[in-house]
Parts: structure tokens; C-alpha cells; sequence
């Protein structure tokens, strides 16, 4: 298998057990809005009706923490190779670079390192010519997996391609006096007077805390529902926002295995790679079992 570019997307299958919570969730719903009702228009009624959701959410919850543990608990082994890092890249001071080729080459090596067994290896590379294209790249895979080396990659490829744009930027001087504000922060009688104010302001918030049970509970249902509401948003934008793949250029990736460590190596080093002329690259290698790369590589589209 050669080396494909990046297409993120939603990794539907290794998260389909999700789609299981559904009735449980539509149910939970449902029961809140019944909730507020009842407790809107409960009259001095010390009475409280569970409801059917609590056996019913029971089971899906058991089910989608067993499936969570699964498919998350198990992490595979990740090591990130930058231009950045002392022995990886080459060049000094400011001016980093580190090509494909010997990219894959750094990879191959680090293969021997990994924790032995048959397994699976996913290797992702990030292709630039320049620090904007290279910071550009790693921001669009670190928005939804970020790693702690890769970010900082991205963080200094930005510093960098900034700078060498600043660099020949002419400041221009502004006429002086400038206009401020007054600062009244450090007026003593201000000082006072905000200090007097807050200690009033502060025994009258006391007051507004009393309220009824009734109200808190009603309070408590809204809250409820509109969490849910928004943690139902949330994971709907991130599902539109990778509805529509395309593939990216400027990363691509490459699955390969299974075998021991020394068979990984020899496959990566098998098949060519980009060539020389992406002379600012950086790298990400996974290794462990199918099932653990699963999410990532349905993620970046293999």
C-alpha cells in the first residue's frame, strides 16, 4: 500500500455504538420536559414519580461505557517526529528543515524502539515547503486530535513564518501626546467607595439565594435539558464539519502490517515516498493492534 493523502472524517463505524443511546436519550428528553410540567404545576404535592427512565438509561449506559472502554481505553503507542526536535531535523538556529524522505527514513529507525509483538503501524506525514504551509497543515489535524509535540510544532512553524514576514515590516511612529483614560482605579476615594459598594452589593446577593424548592428543581430540569441540547449540538457540528470529506495534499498517510517491528520497518522503507522537494515535513506513527488504530484510521480515511 503506498502512501494516500489525508481525508478526515467521521469515523462512523468505529463509533456506531453511539446510535444505541438514542432511546435512551430521546427518552431522558422527553422526561425532562415532563418533569418541568409537573413540577409547574405541582400545588403543595409532596409526591415524586421517578419515571422509566432510570431502568431504561441503566442498560445503554452499561452498554456505552463498555463500548467507550473498548474503543478508547486501549490507546495504541504514538511517537511525533518534527523538524524542531534536537538529532531529528537539521539546519540551526531559526532555519529547520527536515524532508520526506529522510522523515521516513526517522520513522523507519524509531520502528525499532516500539514495543515488540505482531501489530499494525499507521504513519501520517505532514508535507511543506514552507513554516505557513507546514503550521497550516498541523492545525487542520491538531483541531481534532491534537498532540503535545505536533502542537508545538505548529505553534513555532507560526512564531516562524510570522517573523520572517515581520522582519521586513517598517514601524511607523505615532504622534505624541495620546489620549487615555482616566485611571480611576487608583483614586483613593474611588478605592473607598467600590469598597463600601461590593460589601453592600455582596449582603444583598445573600438574599437572592433564598428561593423555593419548587424553583430550584424547575431550574435544575432546564439546565438539564438545555446541557443536553448543547452537547447534542456539539457533537452534530463536529459531524457536519467532517459530512463532506476532501482529501488533503499537504498530509498523507499510510497503514502497514501486521508483523514485529523489524517487518513494519522493512515495509515502510519498501515503497517510495514524496520526494525532496518537501523539504519542511513532520511525522506521526501509531503502532498497536487493528482494533486500537481503528478510530484513527477511519479517521484520517483509510
Amino acid at each position: 500500500m503506498t502512501w494516500a493523502p489525508v481525508t478526515m472524517r467521521w469515523p462512523a463505524q468505529a463509533t456506531k455504538w453511539m446510535d444505541e443511546l438514542g432511546p435512551a436519550k430521546h427518552l431522558a428528553g422527553a422526561e425532562l420536559v415532563s418533569t418541568a410540567k409537573r413540577l409547574a404545576d405541582l400545588n403543595g404535592l409532596a409526591i415524586t414519580n421517578p419515571g422509566p427512565v432510570g431502568p431504561a438509561a441503566k442498560a445503554a449506559v452499561a452498554a456505552g461505557r463498555a463500548a467507550m472502554t473498548g474503543q478508547m481505553g486501549q490507546a495504541p503507542a504514538c511517537i511525533a517526529l518534527t523538524p524542531f526536535q534536537s538529532g531529528v531535523g537539521q539546519g540551526r538556529g531559526y532555519q529547520r528543515f527536515l524532508s520526506a524522505p529522510n522523515l521516513v527514513q526517522r520513522l523507519a529507525d524509531k520502528l525499532l524502539d516500539a514495543p515488540e509483538g505482531d501489530q499494525y503501524a499507521l504513519a501520517v506525514m505532514f508535507l511543506a515547503t514552507r513554516y505557513d504551509q507546514l503550521a497550516d497543515s498541523l492545525a487542520r489535524f491538531n483541531a481534532l486530535m491534537p498532540i503535545a509535540e505536533l502542537v508545538r510544532c505548529e505553534n513555532r512553524a507560526r512564531q516562524l513564518s510570522r517573523l520572517e514576514v515581520e522582519k521586513w515590516a517598517l514601524p511607523s511612529a505615532r504622534a505624541l501626546p495620546l489620549w487615555g483614560t482616566l485611571p480611576l482605579e487608583r483614586c483613593t476615594i474611588t478605592k473607598a467607595a467600590k469598597r463600601s459598594l461590593s460589601g453592600q452589593l455582596s449582603a444583598l446577593e445573600s438574599y437572592t439565594a433564598d428561593s423555593s424548592p419548587l424553583a430550584d428543581l424547575s431550574g435544575l430540569a432546564a439546565r438539564k435539558s438545555a446541557q443536553s441540547a448543547g452537547r447534542d449540538q456539539q457533537l452534530k457540528d463536529l459531524q457536519d464539519q467532517l459530512a463532506n470529506p476532501r482529501p488533503d495534499s499537504a498530509m498523507v498517510a499510510r497503514l502497514i502490517g501486521p508483523g514485529g517491528v523489524a517487518e513494519l520497518r522493512r515495509e515502510l522503507l519498501a515503497t517510495s515516498s514524496p520526494g525532496h522537494e518537501w523539504v519542511l515535513c513532520a511525522g506521526l506513527m501509531l503502532v498497536g493492534s487493528k482494533d486500537r488504530l481503528s478510530f484513527v484510521q477511519e479517521l484520517v480515511g483509510l
